[in-house]
């Protein structure tokens, strides 16, 4: 029992390190704050090529003891806490959102975030327009009903900025994306969403959907083609722990 207290009070110092380390990292996030409300009127509190690029340095220096998706689960919330230590984000759902797909976004952005169902997906858009840090979480755009909503005239001036689930396999479509009024920070890898009123052979693009004379495409790479309107991006979060435990 000696040695078990002896290695409970060696823990007990490391949780009094790491609390008082999550301190001085919140100071810092309500002094970012304080800056972004200085330097600019429409303050982007969701930043996700900004926690992408962190969790890639956290992913680069685990061990065995510590999974990628334990270091995510720990850091999401850590990321939450924070934002909102800065100002409110508020997260918009439609009522026709699946309970999977609901569980999707818990796992994304933990269980603690309250989500504001809407019915009218025009609405939704209107609000986001108007109002700072409203994130609206959709289907990934594609053909279906549900998922056409990328050819809507109330969608203009909004854009894609980030995947749901936030880390995916490679070569794997999210399941959902975030749309915002704040365009993607280009930081970092991403893939690109395109739409083309006709249709695009070439630059390596792969088509995911056609609606009469409207085409959706995908694109890790970003183009510059009149024929091709970017509607956002988002930061590219790659498991790689099956290829490390080949």
């Amino acid at each position: 029992m000696k040695n078990i207290n002896k290695l409970r009070k060696k823990i007990d110092l490391i949780d009094n390190k790491i609390l008082s380390l999550l301190k001085s990292r919140s100071k810092l996030a309500i002094e970012i704050g304080g800056l972004k409300k200085i330097n600019s009127e429409e303050m982007n509190l969701f930043r996700p090529e900004r926690q992408a690029e962190i969790l890639k340095r956290l992913f680069s220096k685990r061990n065995d003891l510590l999974k990628e998706l334990d270091i995510f689960k720990f850091w999401r919330q850590v990321f939450l806490h924070q934002t909102s230590l800065q100002g409110k984000l508020e997260f918009l759902i439609p009522q026709t959102l699946r309970n999977t797909e609901k569980e999707i976004i818990h796992y994304s952005f933990g269980i603690d975030i309250h989500m504001n169902v809407f019915e009218d997906i025009n609405k939704a858009f209107s609000v986001a327009k108007k109002k700072n840090n409203i994130l609206i979480i959709l289907p990934y755009p594609g053909k279906l009903i549900a998922t056409s909503w990328w050819l809507k005239r109330s969608f203009k001036n909004l854009f894609i900025i980030a995947a749901v689930p936030f880390i995916l396999k490679k070569k794997v479509l999210p399941r959902l994306v975030i749309i915002s009024k704040n365009k993607p920070i280009l930081k970092g890898e991403h893939s690109f969403i395109y739409k083309s009123s006709s249709e695009q052979n070439k630059y390596n693009l792969k088509k995911i959907a056609q609606l009469r004379n409207n085409y959706l495409y995908t694109s890790n790479i970003l183009l510059n083609n009149k024929k091709l309107k970017i509607l956002g991006a988002y930061p590219n979060l790659n498991s790689n722990e099956n290829e490390k435990n080949k």
